[in-house]
């Protein structure tokens, strides 16, 4: 292919792929709209989240119900077990009863405690996902190129040395104009849904 070919086609290139990698070929056309959220106020202020509470609110009494019933079982086959003499065959199958009651008793409360811990991370995680989503489309249908979760006002924590360092790492924005603050907005967004 000779020289004045491949300009030719290089030229081609540039103007039907020029959009898709208009980055390479200069600043864009126009400055970055962003706008910053805390996205903490947001969590905590969006009905799904009062939705999921409530839900887990209602799971977490079930399991407090389950548990009661189980506590009862083992402090009646305690009361039981002290009506018995020891060594006696009845003694010894309410010594059984009652070890499996208290067995029973303390795997649903670890199992309470891990079914909630999970269902909570699960429930977070879906909750955060609607907000990214529903925050590129607010984004989308206001003009805005970016949202930042500004965690610039949050204090850091007493700690040690390593902990402080740790934190101070994990921010992602050191100071954020409150003009450009979009939290009330995208609240209102996710809420009208």
């Amino acid at each position: 292919m000779s020289p004045a070919t491949l300009v030719v086609v290089l030229i081609a290139a540039a103007l039907l792929l020029g959009p898709a990698y208009a980055g390479w070929l200069g600043p864009p056309a126009h400055p970055a709209v962003i706008g910053s959220v805390d996205l903490e106020k947001v969590f905590n202020e969006i009905d799904r989240r009062a939705e999921a509470e409530t839900e887990l609110e209602a799971l977490a009494e079930k399991f407090k119900q389950e548990r009661e019933a189980l506590r009862q079982v083992a402090e009646q086959a305690k009361l039981d077990l002290e009506m018995l003499a020891p060594g006696t065959d009845k003694y010894e199958k309410a010594e059984d009863a009652w070890t499996q009651a208290v067995l029973d008793y303390r795997a649903a409360v670890e199992f309470s405690k891990a079914k909630l811990d999970a269902k909570r991370a699960e429930a977070r995680k879906i909750i955060y996902q609607a907000i990214v989503d529903e925050a590129a489309k607010f984004a989308a249908a206001n003009g805005v190129d970016y949202i930042l979760a500004d965690d610039s006002g949050i204090d850091l924590m007493e700690g040690t040395d390593l902990q402080v360092v740790q934190q101070m790492s994990l921010r992602r924005l050191v100071y954020a104009n409150p003009s450009y603050d979009v939290t009330e907005d995208l609240i209102a967004w996710i809420n009208q849904l």
